[in-house]
């Protein structure tokens, strides 16, 4: 249920080469294009002005950049890759789209993200009658002791109408304050199709001194496979999930779906190299952000990593440092999204070494 470093591996090197041809590169396509011409072959670590873009005759679109194939420097139907002006495409609803890759935020609901999507398969709940099981939220952590009551979320941060306002390329949000809380949100969206890269900045603006981390949780469709690299061994708690461990890196098939977690428990985990990955209908959602040591991290039941089983969701989240802000303060944090389609010769599996290979180079890590 979640920084001040910057993130590591910037959109300078974003264009990693891919696993295969057929991954596909960047948004508006995907190895072979139309009428069986294939792409040429994108550069690996090139710029982000050029790598993984892909033109009109991509197969399939992408939003992530894998450098694998295409044609560097034009975007979705051909059109120059760069920034992605959001839109405001349904009431409160805004949008920003690349090729057939679509992210969309909810101003009206606690500026969520209430659709991530490609190839029309969607990677985030999109609905539900209960606002706490659904899009991809931001809180304050801990919840235990700062929360009153401790649930459901203060509604201010979490469901109520926050202020849009568009700015160029970025989609900002403001939301109210919660008073007995003591803070308020903001948001800062912003899509690059030529990176691939949708990047997130949070701030949590304080109104009474008080010591908080940030808190990102996603709630992803049942039925995928979570992975990560572990950082401390010993701060693996598995809660109601059973895990595999193998060459430092943790994973939770949910292809059965029968994990469940009464009593609210979850896996909690300290992350290594500033990532994490959800698996699901042939896309790989990824999640980079600035990796914390155990001891930023909230303790006593919080973790960088956090997994926990819904009844038709899993909450995909990660949380920032833990840092004591003071009154009329704020704490800045980012978080970068990609989603991209997993190519064919790639093994979804736990444990797979293509899979990880795959998510690393969608990472940038070295």
């Amino acid at each position: 249920m979640a920084g001040a470093a910057s993130v590591p591996g910037g959109a300078s090197n974003a264009g990693s080469s891919g696993a295969s041809a057929a991954a596909g590169a960047g948004i508006g396509g995907a190895g072979a294009g139309g009428g069986g011409t294939t792409s040429a072959a994108g550069s690996a670590g090139a710029s982000p002005s050029t790598a993984g873009a892909v033109g009109a005759a991509g197969a399939a679109g992408t939003l992530g950049a894998s450098g694998a194939s295409g044609t560097a420097g034009a975007g979705a139907g051909g059109a120059a890759a760069g920034p992605v002006v959001p839109v405001l495409a349904a009431a409160d609803h805004y949008r920003f789209s690349a090729g057939d890759a679509i992210l969309e935020i909810d101003a009206k609901t606690g500026g969520r993200v209430s659709k991530l999507s490609l190839s029309g398969a969607d990677m985030i709940v999109t609905t539900a009658s209960d606002p706490t099981t659904w899009g991809s939220v931001f809180w304050t952590s801990p919840r235990t002791g700062t929360w009153m009551p401790e649930w459901p979320p203060p509604a201010a941060i979490d469901n109520s109408p926050y202020t849009p306002a568009i700015s160029g390329a970025h989609l900002l949000l403001t939301g109210t304050a919660d008073a007995t809380l003591g803070v308020s949100m903001a948001k800062d969206y912003a899509l690059d199709s030529a990176s691939g890269w949708i990047t997130i900045n949070y701030t949590i603006n304080a109104s009474k001194a008080q010591k908080a981390a940030p808190w990102e949780v996603s709630r992803v469709p049942r039925g995928g496979i979570a992975f990560f690299p572990l950082g401390a061994a010993s701060s693996l708690k598995a809660g109601p999930l059973t895990v595999t461990q193998s060459a430092g890196m943790v994973w939770f098939d949910d292809a059965a779906k029968t994990a469940t977690s009464p009593d609210g428990a979850k896996l909690v985990a300290d992350g290594a190299n500033g990532w994490e990955a959800y698996v699901f209908g042939g896309n790989l959602f990824l999640k980079r952000f600035a990796d914390q040591p155990v001891s930023a991290q909230v303790p006593n039941g919080e973790g960088e990593i956090c997994l926990y089983p819904g009844t038709s969701w899993v909450e995909f989240e990660v949380q920032g440092p833990y840092t004591q802000i003071a009154a009329n303060g704020n704490l800045p944090w980012k978080v970068q999204w990609r989603l991209v389609k997993i190519p064919s010769t790639v093994t979804v599996a736990v444990g797979s070494a293509s899979l990880l290979t795959f998510a690393q180079e969608q990472a940038a890590i070295p």
